[in-house]
């Protein structure tokens, strides 16, 4: 009976160093390289613009993050757009309508996998899509 409880651990113990090799060893395989940059007008945000790419076995995508003025952009997928197909040739162009609403110019067309009408916790950005009530 003890040896089937050390083997229970063991197998248990292993199956938590494959699960965390697996999570923590290929949660960088993709990288962000920023198109393009769009402040607002009292500089408080950025729009950012850029590609995101997950290797050879993923195709390219366009997302867009609002992040704070001095925020970097991480390592993560796009906080408010999401689109396929690389910046060069899907980009939307973006204009700040104030400090607090970004106008997108996309027509949504249901092939984004994000378009989000809103951004942030407190400070809200509202997000204008381009013949678009959302």
């Amino acid at each position: 009976m003890k040896i089937l409880e050390i083997s229970g651990a063991i197998i248990a113990f292993l199956i938590l160093i494959i699960i965390g090799f697996l999570y923590f060893g290929f949660s960088d395989l993709c990288a962000n390289e920023i198109h393009k940059v769009y402040m607002s007008p009292n500089k408080s945000f950025k729009a950012v613009v850029f590609e995101r790419n997950c290797g050879a076995t993923t195709s390219f995508s366009t997302q867009i993050s609002i992040l704070d003025s001095n925020e970097e952009l991480e390592n993560e997928e796009g906080n408010v757009f999401i689109i396929s197909g690389h910046p060069d040739t899907v980009a939307p162009y973006l204009k700040w309508a104030s400090n607090v609403q970004l106008k997108i110019n996309h027509r949504l067309n249901g092939q984004e996998s994000k378009a989000l009408v809103e951004y942030g916790l407190f400070s809200k950005v509202k997000v204008k899509y381009r013949g678009s009530n959302r």
